[in-house]
């Protein structure tokens, strides 16, 4: 196991060295001159899988990614001392990032929660303000004191403004989304390219906040991550409007209007953080209500259907006029004296037991529910009388073999079954048709009591069966 984990540490690292000296290369060499080497998406990223897979986040690997950017640097650019001192900036963000970030993602599929999202707007401006002065003045060259100002400011701000685009994605990504698409959600992706247009044809610094309808929208009818996704794009090709001038209406080649760029970097980057607080705050609120549907419908000690649950499980399925419905009811016996003679933890035991037999075994041919005490109901769709006494059968002597294990002992129980199979008539709810069952599967269960218990009752009891006919079958 050591072995084990000393290989995929090895692996972790190599595959960081080859990922960062990777996108080094690509940000330096395969880009646009200008439009895109205003981003640096190295730090962020590398940043992200640190905070992200906690097991990565290790000295061993700092130097390994500040190797990988020194090496590109010196190979395809001839710097040696200025590609330290330069790339000392990157680890420093990288290091306040993870630093900072380190207690937000404990496991790997921990959902983020909006209080979590608030720390990146800190961090990464911490991060971005301490790596932009030093890569600012680490890369001065003898300017003056305010071309090494604007120097600091173009650092900073790309720094903040690509940690707070890159981060969310890394953070939100899910490997699996279960997302039905919809009339709402395609059409609220669908506005962000015409928004763009509308943009590009007003103008103005106010252009660059037409988006923000729009996302904010997509964050309250897309996945988390779907979301994030867009707003990184926008964000990234609103900067690159601005660069080119067809928003925001200034030039970004002079001195003075560089710290417009900075400017509206910072506004982009406060911009885009929105939607992502939006988009997980719906998240944790559809996960708190999921977890509260949960709980109201399900029974903590057997984890089946409460009665409640049972009733909002059926009426997600349509019911046909004529389908046929089978319902089984059963209760254990004597459970009052398990209670009395073994105590209540006891009959709580054989209780979450009996559950676990339930799910195991019945799950597939039925809907399982705790309807109180220690009284239980199945219900089976497209069942017919002998199906239904054959299953529950089964049950009842699955369920007399077994031995329930308590703390000091083991222990037999038996259960008494009535049946009931209808019909749904036309119109009828399943509301009305359950209750209708339970009545008359009840009232079996009671003759399989008087019958002396451990018996099934089945639907045809009434006719040409009697109990004594059942107790010999």
């Amino acid at each position: 196991m050591s072995f084990l984990n000393k290989f995929r540490g090895t692996a972790e690292t190599f595959a960081l060295f080859l990922l960062t000296f990777l996108l080094c290369y690509v940000s330096s060499h395969l880009r646009l001159p200008l439009l895109l080497s205003m981003f640096w998406i190295v730090n962020a990223l590398v940043a992200g899988i640190f905070v992200r897979y906690p097991a990565t986040h290790r000295p061993i690997n700092y130097v390994v990614c500040g190797l990988a950017m020194f090496l590109n640097d010196y190979l395809f650019s001839g710097w040696w001392l200025a590609a330290i001192l330069i790339n000392l900036a990157n680890i420093i963000f990288i290091a306040v990032v993870a630093l900072g970030l380190r207690r937000l993602w404990t496991t790997q599929h921990e959902q983020l929660t909006p209080k979590q999202v608030l720390l990146l707007f800190p961090v990464c401006l911490a991060a971005a303000l301490l790596a932009g002065t030093w890569g600012g003045i680490a890369s001065a060259n003898e300017k003056t004191p305010t071309e090494i100002l604007l120097n600091i400011g173009l650092w900073a701000s790309e720094q903040f403004s690509t940690g707070l685009m890159v981060l969310p994605l890394i953070l939100s990504f899910k490997r699996s989304q279960h997302f039905v698409w919809q009339r709402t959600s395609i059409l609220a992706v669908l506005l962000v390219p015409t928004l763009f247009l509308g943009a590009a044809l007003v103008g103005g610094p106010g252009s660059i906040a037409f988006p923000l309808p729009v996302l904010i929208w997509c964050a309250l009818v897309l996945p988390v991550f779907v979301s994030t996704l867009i707003t990184f794009l926008v964000g990234i090709l609103e900067i690159m409007m601005v660069y080119e001038n067809l928003i925001g209406e200034h030039r970004v080649d002079t001195p003075p209007e560089i710290m417009t760029l900075v400017s509206i970097r910072l506004g982009v980057a406060a911009m885009v953080l929105t939607p992502f607080m939006v988009s997980v705050t719906i998240d944790a609120i559809k996960t708190l209500n999921r977890r509260l549907e949960i709980r109201a419908n399900t029974d903590f000690l057997t984890q089946l259907l409460s009665r409640a649950g049972l009733f909002e499980k059926l009426a997600e399925i349509p019911l046909q006029p004529g389908r046929s419905i089978g319902m089984i009811i059963f209760d254990i016996d004597y459970f009052k004296a398990i209670n009395d003679n073994f105590g209540h933890q006891a009959g709580d035991d054989v209780l979450s037991e009996l559950g676990y037999i339930l799910r195991r075994d019945c799950r597939e041919q039925f809907y399982i529910a705790r309807f109180g005490g220690e009284e239980f109901a199945l219900i089976g769709l497209d069942s017919d009388a002998e199906q239904l006494y054959a299953q529950a059968e089964a049950l009842r002597q699955r369920i007399a073999r077994h031995d329930f294990a308590l703390t000091d002992r083991s222990l037999s129980i038996t259960i008494s079954l009535g049946l009931a199979v209808g019909t749904a008539e036309k119109g009828e709810q399943w509301s009305t048709l359950v209750t209708r069952l339970v009545s008359q599967a009840d009232a079996r269960l009671y003759r399989s009591k008087a019958g002396g218990r451990n018996l099934t009752t089945p639907d045809w009891s009434e006719g040409s069966q009697d109990i004594s006919d059942q107790k010999q079958t």
